[in-house]
């Protein structure tokens, strides 16, 4: 039971004991964090559209796009 206790105590104790940093963040930096979050939302998006399609395709098939795509051209009245 001490030996799981152990790191836990020694995080607590790392974390309390930390001193002040003088760090340099670069003016770059805001340009390279703004490009990581757009970045991030893009292929989150991306990916959302992507299982969307596959979603809409499993459950109405691919054959409802190809009949919709008919249908319009009926309606338009141009046909190859």
């Amino acid at each position: 039971m001490i030996k799981a206790r152990l790191p836990i105590f020694a995080l607590f104790a790392f974390m309390l004991t930390t001193r002040d940093s003088f760090a340099y963040i670069d003016p770059g930096t805001g340009s390279v964090v703004t490009t990581a979050i757009i970045g991030f939302f893009a292929a989150a998006a991306y990916t959302l559209r992507k299982y969307y399609y596959r979603i809409t395709d499993f459950f109405f098939g691919k054959n409802a796009d190809k009949e919709k795509a008919k249908n319009a051209e009926k309606s338009s009245g141009t046909q190859r």
